[in-house]
């Protein structure tokens, strides 16, 4: 499993949101994983945010890099939790579809 190389007092929960995001788990785990994932997301500083929007930033494809780093700092972390949309509808059926 890759270590995701962060530097701040967030690395252990910008680490693992970065696996939740990128790597692959059986769905089962992945549902399982989402609760603590959102949350720590939520919990960041702005500095860890910024990290966290770098490290996203350069593990996406040309296009998706672009467009990503054309948000702003809202606009990043909205496209983090509508990438995680999917796992909270099945975890959580206030916002199911």
């Amino acid at each position: 499993m890759y270590h995701y190389q962060t530097q701040d007092i967030f690395d252990q929960e910008v680490d693992f949101i970065l696996r939740f995001l990128f790597e692959y788990e059986p769905p089962e785990q992945k549902r399982k994983s989402f609760e603590l994932a959102h949350a720590l997301l939520q919990q960041l500083d702005l500095a860890s945010h910024y990290l966290l929007f770098s490290l996203v930033k350069e593990r996406l494809p040309r296009r998706a890099k672009l467009l990503f780093a054309a948000e702003d700092y809202s606009g990043k972390k909205e496209v983090i939790e509508e990438v995680m949309q999917p796992w909270l509808g099945r975890n959580n059926p206030k916002y199911a579809a």
